[in-house]
């Protein structure tokens, strides 16, 4: 009985259970308030503020809803508890405690919902890009991840300064650490400024076909420290922004169009006019295609091979991207097949004679 007095009030029966009662009751309005607010705090911002873009109730369930309906539960929690009938003593070491745990939980949740509302910022705001000069989705992934990195380490500054520390004695008391942790840091910022560079010269983005420092492929991500490549052979392979911006970028996405060389070898008993024919059907054939620019077609007997007559075709196309260009080869290399088949020649191949001197 000692042990209950120790914690709770010299209160009645009664008012001892109508007092738990009341804290339940408490908590359970908080809870369905919390249900209610998640469910419909969109639509009523949405209303109040007279909001039109159909978005915005999507954008702010996936920025605002979860973190004020949880701040709602635990305001319940902090409520019902310091109902309880404890006595004087044991309720001001509980209203402490409980009230450091509303706040650091207020804390959290709003530095929740503004990493949310950051990354959904582009749904809140209507034509985001032209409204920012035309930027790509890469410089905003970019100064997204930047805004949420400095959201939270400002919440954690304020959550150290909530349990009493002086944040400002902290780091000057690092001292030869925080010089160390300087210098280690001179890599992350190369790399960092590197990105600057990047995003804000645009040589790529996300999903371009590029080649940088001998690796070639497209793009996944980039980040502070790096740009994530996937190679055609399905690698993925991370190279720091520094060495991105030191080095050469070919970007194969931002071709206009892309050149095209085939040689073809003929027979050595293909007359003069058969090969002249040959050579302006092929060209005529290629003139045809609206995939190809006509002015850059080149078809011309080459070279005298060792085993083949070698007529060069060369041209330039519009399909850049490497299915269609290669599709677009395969229909041109069809084209020629058929046209030397029209003419009394064929394909050469390698050839030698073996002469028998017995």
């Amino acid at each position: 009985m000692d042990l209950f007095y120790n914690f709770f009030g010299a209160f009645t029966l009664i008012e001892f259970v109508l007092k738990i009662l009341l804290s339940v009751v408490i908590y359970i309005v908080f809870y369905f308030l919390s249900a209610f607010l998640y469910k419909e705090s969109g639509r009523i911002v949405k209303k109040l503020l007279k909001i039109q873009k159909d978005g915005f109730e999507s954008a702010y369930q996936g920025s605002f809803a979860k973190p004020l309906s949880n701040f709602v539960k635990i305001a319940g929690a902090f409520f019902a508890i310091t109902n309880l009938p404890f006595n004087n003593t044991f309720y001001v070491t509980v209203y402490s405690f409980m009230s450091l745990v509303l706040r650091i939980s207020g804390i959290l949740l709003i530095s929740v919902a503004l990493q949310n509302f950051v990354v959904n910022l582009p749904e809140f705001i209507e034509n985001l890009e032209d409204k920012l000069g035309g930027v790509n989705k890469t410089l905003i992934t970019f100064f997204t991840k930047l805004a949420k990195a400095l959201i939270m380490v400002f919440t954690a500054v304020i959550i150290i300064e909530e349990f009493g520390y002086d944040v400002t004695s902290l780091i000057t008391g690092l001292g030869l650490g925080g010089l160390t942790f300087a210098l280690a840091a001179q890599d992350i910022a190369s790399n960092f400024m590197s990105g600057i560079v990047i995003l804000t010269d645009k040589p790529f983005g996300v999903g371009d076909w590029i080649t940088v420092g001998g690796l070639e492929g497209i793009v996944e991500e980039m980040n502070f420290r790096s740009v994530r490549i996937r190679t055609f052979d399905n690698a993925l392979i991370t190279v720091p922004n520094s060495k991105v911006s030191g080095d050469s970028v070919t970007n194969w996405t931002k071709m206009q169009m892309r050149k095209t060389n085939i040689v073809i070898g003929l027979l050595y008993s293909t007359t003069k006019e058969t090969l002249q024919a040959v050579c302006d059907d092929i060209k005529a054939a290629l003139t045809e295609m609206e995939e190809i620019k006509a002015d850059s077609i080149l078809v011309v007997f080459d070279n005298f091979n060792a085993s083949s007559l070698d007529v060069k075709i060369s041209y330039n196309s519009y399909p850049v991207a490497g299915p269609d260009h290669l599709a677009l080869k395969q229909k041109v290399q069809y084209k020629i097949m058929d046209i030397v088949a029209k003419y009394d020649t064929d394909f050469a191949y390698n050839t030698f004679t073996v002469i028998n001197e017995k």
